[in-house]
């Protein structure tokens, strides 16, 4: 009974972080978006990938302080 909290499920929450990124600098609702997916790493990829909840704010607190675009951890 004591190992079931280990191979709990909800035990880690999982998120995606993305940027928004406005090539023209405006945040207009008409203006052109462009969305970046990171990854764990903390680079760029191409497709949206699953992050532990811990790793995806920790990520996206460094990509904030970059002022680079808009950050979404969903």
């Amino acid at each position: 009974m004591a190992s079931s909290f280990l191979c709990s499920p909800a035990a880690v929450e999982i998120r995606q972080l993305m940027v928004h990124v406005y090539p023209g600098g405006i945040k207009a609702p008409d203006a052109e978006r462009i969305t970046v997916f990171y990854g764990r790493q903390g680079k760029p990829v191409k497709k949206p990938r699953f992050l532990p909840a811990e790793l995806a704010h920790k990520l996206a607190r460094k990509l904030q302080a970059k002022r680079i675009g808009t950050v979404s951890v969903l």
